[in-house]
């Protein structure tokens, strides 16, 4: 079969426009405004570096030295209509300020360890005579040399308490031998001695009472303002350092300038007042007073149970000052439904060593009803989610302090319809009620220990009951009960565990999806009526490190492990058994107009036991239950096909209907580059270029050869990939974010058998419109 000739005119239009078109744009794309007549200024400073280091230290380096370059040296380009440049109101060249901006860069190598750098710079003058233009390129060459390390730590305390505490936790230390010596390494240790101190009792401990010392050599290489001759002798007897340059840091304490700051703090008076409020007409009256384990406890009120309060709080009469028991206790309370705002006041009694603490709390308003109208988007399965992208509406009621303890309780109704284009307008109609209690603590019937290491516990119980009508193919009813365990750890890890997760689902087919079963015969054993008892485990964790962000998310799900064992719980056959995990990463670097985005999402299911089919008939677990099973296209995933319209592999199977398609292996990534594009009546217009590439596919052939396009092979990945390429304009509202996208198939594996389906059938009105809420990842 030949790719028809319209195509081949399509891809030749196409590839002629991508050589042309920016060569045509970049011609005049560089426009300079308001720049000064007849002098010299500002229009390109460029900084090279020269260094060794790996091309990621060398890319985080060459970040710092751009911004240590003096503003009235900067060319401020911006980028307007994607490719045209416009540099508006460029400074007037100052060879002053070439100079200024060479001492900041060997500050910031010397402050990075390269005290053996060197800064050199040039500049050069272009004239455009017919636009009255004078240019200056500037350029500065950056030779890092060889970097500094630690060669010892030590610590000279005056007080021995201070001491002893800094030798006790130096194993903790930011600051190891052999460490690249860095003034940021330095201000991280001496943060931590002071956290150290001040969780021993020292509240006022500063910066004003510690400071590191590096040797006497190189502490006058690090003194501006050293007699030259002096810097030339200590220059000459650190040549012998030039190989291996090595400093050795002590951190040292203060003149007793402040002596309360040496001083050890005890807690006296605890004062809790859970129900203040912000605004008072007169006087508060507290017509409750209550004492749990000598925390007294005020309240106007009588809105909270004293043992509730008493429970949650870590600062105790008598016990010695530390810091973070009194950041868990604001953390613990003001992470709460119940309270809008929550402050701990200390008042130090120098004389005595001693500190009174008053726990101050604004509740929040308690009940709450009200609806939404809302447009959403799909996110994992399609029934227990309440997220099916189309049209909502949604009522809901919220109890922030359920039985004076501040339980969330949330009941909320919800109606919602999925819009597609597959012949009718309305795709799917789904209903559901739910019903959630969210208790701030672990509720078990033992204790853990590491409970209090914790910085936020909570208990979730969940119910929902859902009604889902796929037009043309299926319904379901659906049931749903869990209760879960969500903490956060100090590492800032939120970790969610749910031991018991039961989901009870009955299909109602219709004679559409009957049609279907000759011609995909596996369609049989994914919709069927099910029973799934699982547990899942999900861990998130979110890092930055200057203006680029991380954020993994991993989760893993078991059904039928251990309830399989119970051949009662079994309902015959209709306990689904299998084991699930996602794996999602993402990677943003933010810059003020514009980012990258990047995700890779990789997941799979194992399904092991048997069901009953269709038929009755009991047949070994073949595939997922479509409710758990993975499904690629839509606003969220694979932008240029319809929901669910993508895959299997490169399988024809689904060549002539438009069922949906679900499968046991998803891989998938995306990357978008965002950027601003105006402010219009107050809402702010962004847009993005962006590209899709995944699919999902099938564990096996299930016994049938007609499948084999479906399985997942390594061999077969290149050509099983699909991959999309679109653009979005953005309508930004500050709390929320609508999203039109646009997206071509560029590479369809469908059409594999034609040059792995790269550019098959492309037209110019063959796009696919996705509309979403907020951004797709």
């Amino acid at each position: 079969m030949s790719i028809p000739v319209a195509v081949n005119h399509t891809r030749k239009l196409f590839f002629g426009l991508c050589l042309w078109l920016p060569l045509l744009l970049l011609a005049g794309c560089k426009v300079t405004k308001n720049y000064p007549k007849d002098k010299p200024f500002v229009y390109k400073t460029t900084v090279k570096l020269n260094t060794r280091l790996p091309q990621a230290e060398k890319s985080i380096l060459l970040s710092k030295l751009e911004k240590q370059v003096a503003d009235s040296l900067q060319s401020r380009w911006v980028t307007k209509l994607f490719v045209k440049q416009v540099l508006n109101n460029p400074p007037v060249f100052d060879t002053a300020n070439v100079t200024q901006s060479a001492i900041f860069l060997n500050d910031l190598l010397k402050a990075n360890g390269y005290i053996y750098g060197n800064i050199t710079w040039d500049t050069s003058l272009v004239i455009v005579p017919k636009k009255q233009q004078q240019r200056v390129y500037t350029t500065f060459t950056v030779n890092t040399g060889k970097v500094m390390h630690v060669d010892s730590v030590g610590y000279g305390f005056r007080d021995s308490t201070l001491q002893a505490l800094a030798l006790v936790n130096q194993d903790a230390g930011k600051l190891k031998k052999g460490d690249t010596y860095t003034k940021d390494k330095i201000a991280q240790e001496l943060d931590r001695l002071l956290n150290v101190f001040r969780n021993n009792g020292y509240l006022k401990i500063s910066r004003e009472d510690i400071y590191a010392e590096v040797d006497t050599v190189v502490a006058g290489i690090f003194d501006p303002g050293l007699d030259p001759f002096e810097q030339i002798r200590l220059l000459e007897e650190m040549q012998k350092r030039r190989e291996d340059p090595k400093i050795d840091v002590r951190f040292l304490q203060r003149g007793a300038k402040n002596p309360e700051h040496l001083r050890q703090y005890f807690f006296r008076n605890v004062s809790i007042y859970p129900d203040l409020q912000l605004v008072q007409d007169t006087v508060q009256v507290f017509g409750d007073t209550a004492r749990r384990g000598g925390v007294m406890i005020y309240q106007s009120r009588n809105l909270f149970k004293p043992s509730f309060l008493a429970r949650n709080n870590t600062i105790k009469p008598g016990a010695i000052y530390r810091q973070d028991n009194v950041n868990r206790t604001n953390n613990v309370f003001g992470q709460m439904s119940a309270w809008k705002q929550v402050g701990i006041e200390l008042r130090p009694i120098d004389s005595i060593g001693v500190v009174d603490a008053n726990i101050n709390m604004y509740p929040a308003k308690r009940r709450n009803i009200g609806g939404d109208f809302e447009v959403s988007r799909n996110q994992s399965d399609i029934l227990t989610s309440t997220n099916l992208f189309g049209i909502g509406v949604q009522f809901g009621l919220q109890d922030r302090n359920v039985s004076r303890q501040s339980v969330l309780s949330s009941t909320n109704l919800r109606f919602g319809i999925e819009l597609g284009n597959q012949g009718q307008i309305i795709q799917t109609f789904q209903t559901n009620l739910s019903q959630s209690f969210t208790i701030p603590k672990f509720v078990l019937p033992f204790k853990i220990r590491a409970d209090r290491s914790l910085l936020a516990t909570r208990t979730i119980l969940n119910a929902t009951a859902a009604y889902t009508d796929r037009r043309d193919f299926y319904a379901t009813r659906s049931l749903n009960t869990s209760i879960a365990y969500d903490w956060v750890n100090r590492k800032n890890r939120n970790w969610t565990y749910s031991p018991l997760n039961i989901e009870f689902v009955r299909v109602y087919d219709t004679d559409s999806l009957r049609k279907l079963y000759d011609s995909i015969p596996n369609l049989k054993n994914l919709f069927n009526d099910g029973l799934i008892i699982s547990q899942y485990l999900i861990l998130r964790n979110t890092w930055g490190r200057g203006n680029k962000l991380y954020s993994l998310k991993t989760q893993v799900e078991e059904s039928g492990a251990i309830f399989g064992m119970f051949p009662t719980i079994d309902l015959q056959g209709r306990l689904s058994r299998f084991v699930r995990g996602d794996i999602d990463f993402r990677y943003y670097v933010n810059h003020d107009k514009h980012s990258w985005a990047f995700r890779i999402f990789g997941a799979m299911g194992v399904p092991y036991g048997q069901l009953l089919d269709s038929t009755k008939n009991i047949v070994k677990e073949q595939t997922l239950p479509f409710y758990k099973s993975y499904f690629a296209g839509g606003p969220s995933s694979m932008r240029g096909w319809q929901i669910r319209q993508l895959g299997p592999g490169s399988s024809k199977i689904f060549a002539n209907n438009n069922a949906d398609r679900f499968a046991d292996i998803q891989l998938e990534g995306n990357i978008e580059y965002r950027f601003d594009l105006a402010v219009v009546f107050g809402i702010k217009l962004k847009s993005a270029l962006f590209t899709d590439f995944g699919n999902i596919w099938y564990r096996n052939n299930q016994g049938d050869p007609s499948l084999d396009d479906a399985v997942f092979k390594v061999n077969k990945l290149y050509r099983d990939l699909a991959v999309d390429l679109g653009t979005s304009l953005r309508l930004d509202f500050n709390y929320f974010l609508i999203r039109f996208d646009w997206a071509y198939k560029f590479k369809d594996p469908f059409y594999a058998e034609h040059k792995n389906g790269w550019f098959y059938d492309m037209n110019l009105f063959k796009g696919q419109f996705q509309l979403g809420i907020n951004y797709p990842f």
